[in-house]
């Protein structure tokens, strides 16, 4: 039987058969588990959880998906779709060193009225339900006060969607483009939105919220590469995504690739 990891911070798991919740030894994190009546669905479930805790919320969304598809009554998978749809990433509370949720998509929707948490909460027991519900009012709880603050910030005409920093830690050449044309841009009177400048005096507070806001009010997206993996980095990768989902969604924007050295 496949391994279970502790959706949290990734450690083993100690299951009592049949049970649908499950406590970290390592994180001490108490939590939801998928029903453990398959080792297909648990192999698929251990990529998605993997994908995930890396952050990759569309790749991991994909394999919540396919998991549903066969499993209709799964709860655990469409617990994993709010997770990625919400961009929740657990991360160490300095007050208590448990794990909490942070929130890296944010969105106008409430969390609680999420078609996929109904379906988590309709094919859950009892215990797990209710830890569905506690944990989908922490990220609620998040998902407001990313609003609130959000709802103070101007809005913003570009947004320069780029790589900072190389695998060395050192500035991206994309980032040196990309700053050349924010100097331009802004010294035509646009308001424009790029990470180096635009969050700089937001140091040690979550970027989320300000993220959020360019977002949704820029019109047009720049997004920089100079190779492919610059394009598909994590974080380059949740801009551009939720940029696109806007414009699905039936939002006037325009995303602009601006690429040097690769094939279009």
């Amino acid at each position: 039987m496949a391994i279970i990891k502790c959706k949290m911070c990734g450690g083993d798991l100690n299951i009592v058969e049949e049970s649908t919740i499950a406590e970290c030894e390592y994180c001490g994190s108490r939590q939801t588990i998928p029903n453990q009546d398959n080792e297909k669905k648990l192999t698929l479930f251990a990529r998605a959880d993997r994908l995930r805790r890396a952050c990759e919320f569309d790749k991991a969304a994909g394999v919540y998906e396919s998991i549903v598809a066969d499993f209709p009554e799964e709860a655990e998978a469409y617990w994993g779709l709010v997770l990625c749809r919400y961009g929740i990433e657990y991360v160490d509370d300095p007050a208590t060193g448990k794990k909490i949720p942070t929130c890296h998509r944010s969105s106008f929707d409430s969390i609680l009225d999420d078609t996929d948490f109904d379906q988590a909460c309709e094919n859950a027991d009892a215990i797990a339900r209710r830890l569905y519900r506690d944990e989908a009012k922490a990220i609620e709880n998040i998902r407001r006060g990313i609003l609130e603050v959000s709802g103070k910030e101007e809005p913003y005409d570009i947004f320069i969607c780029y790589k900072e920093t190389d695998e060395n830690g050192g500035r991206t050449i994309d980032s040196v483009i990309a700053q050349d044309v924010y100097d331009s841009l802004t010294e035509k009177g646009y308001r424009v939105f790029f990470s180096r400048i635009s969050l700089e005096d937001k140091l040690g507070t979550e970027y989320e919220p300000y993220i959020f806001a360019a977002l949704n009010s820029a019109k047009v997206m720049l997004a920089f590469g100079t190779d492919f993996e610059c394009f598909n980095a994590v974080w380059v990768k949740n801009e551009w995504s939720r940029f696109l989902a806007l414009i699905a969604a039936g939002q006037k924007k325009t995303l602009v690739p601006c690429y040097k050295g690769i094939d279009a």
